[in-house]
């Protein structure tokens, strides 16, 4: 999902939230009383609860993910957790500027998709839950590898670069096929990234929509595939969310 500036994404909704407020005066009083009129608009459409471990008002609360990401900090060794936790701090420093194309933080992606790793598919591999956090950090920010080399060592910074789309010089196919020759860990990564990024589909501003159908293509022509060779419950899940009418009907599809 694109990023933007924390002040346009602000602006936008601040604006959105006026718009929702009107003031009303009181009939046969002088007190005008601030709130919001309920008006007759149809609720936004929203993809299955079954796709979400959690309640779906959960997916962007940031404070309910980093709770669930420190109880699974729990899980690993005392030294593993030391060195998720760095990297935790270290791509929130990196990402502090930015925001979802939705307006939340950008740290929120990366944290759900450690999430995924560990909650949801028991990985304790912290090279590969580093590299989850930290998957970003080169492409969307002027981070270098050997920044990342140096900090987090070999094995994640391998995994980190191998997570970067070179813009430019990679087209998201071409991204994808290679990552399909690569590791099992680095598919793995790369499978949390394609749900969590599913998962946030509704989530979307309206100009973003005309992706929906080459994010849908990309998935099914390339992320199930490296799913099926990688994870199977993943897989499994994420072929049920592009064959789901919710989102058949957002990719026009159906």
């Amino acid at each position: 999902m694109p990023t933007r500036s924390r002040s346009a994404a602000g602006k936008k909704q601040k604006t959105k939230t006026r718009s929702a407020s009107v003031t009303v005066k009181k009939k046969g009083s002088g007190v005008s009383v601030r709130g919001t009129v309920k008006t007759k608009t149809k609720a936004k459409s929203l993809p299955s609860a079954s796709f979400y471990p959690y309640e779906l008002s959960n997916h962007g609360d940031l404070k309910w993910q980093m709770d669930r990401f420190e109880k699974m900090l729990k899980k690993l060794s005392a030294s593993d957790s030391v060195r998720v936790s760095k990297a935790y701090r270290f791509a929130d420093e990196k990402h502090r500027n930015q925001v979802r194309a939705d307006g939340t933080p950008f740290i929120i992606h990366p944290l759900r998709l450690a999430n995924i790793l560990m909650a949801e598919w028991s990985e304790r591999d912290a090279d590969v839950i580093i590299a989850g956090l930290l998957h970003d950090v080169i492409e969307d920010t002027q981070t270098t590898i050997r920044e990342v080399k140096d900090a987090f060592g070999d094995v994640a910074a391998k995994l980190i670069d191998g997570m970067t789309m070179w813009k430019g010089s990679e087209s998201p196919e071409v991204y994808l096929q290679r990552i399909s020759r690569g590791s099992e860990k680095l598919r793995l990564i790369k499978c949390a990234d394609a749900l969590d990024n599913l998962r946030s589909w509704h989530e979307c501003p309206k100009e973003l929509a005309v992706k929906f159908p080459r994010w849908w293509r990309q998935t099914k022509d390339y992320v199930i595939p490296i799913a099926e060779s990688t994870h199977r419950p993943a897989a499994k899940l994420i072929k049920e969310i592009v064959e789901d009418p919710w989102y058949l009907k957002q990719a026009q599809m159906a």
